[in-house]
């Protein structure tokens, strides 16, 4: 008879306080833009806001920074791809009033 080993459990290094809500991230137009001249996706605000290193700026906002322990934080939640790979150093500004408002984003080389 086999006998099925207890299930252990894992924890991820996530941002606690990150709650996802029914509103979706709004991105002002300077991080629209900023997006697209840096070619980062929109999609991937919500994990860099989960998994990213938080930070307060000092000017009225909150960067989100994928840190190497960040990316490979998110790679044990849903596997090690490409796309996870290609948000390393990615960061997101949200207005520390707001965090739902996405001031830009970019890359931290």
């Amino acid at each position: 008879m086999h006998h099925a080993r207890p299930m252990q459990s894992t924890t991820f290094a996530t941002n606690s306080d990150y709650q996802p809500t029914e509103r979706k991230n709004d991105l002002t137009r300077h991080a629209d833009r900023r997006a697209q001249q840096r070619a980062i996706s929109k999609a991937c605000v919500p994990l860099v806001k989960a998994f990213g290193r938080r930070e307060y700026d000092g000017r009225g906002g909150v960067t989100y920074f994928m840190s190497n322990d960040a990316v490979t934080a998110l790679a044990r939640a849903v596997g090690r791809t490409p796309e996870v790979e290609r948000l390393a150093g990615v960061y997101v500004v949200v207005a520390a009033d707001d965090e739902q408002v996405v001031i830009t984003l970019g890359h931290r080389w």
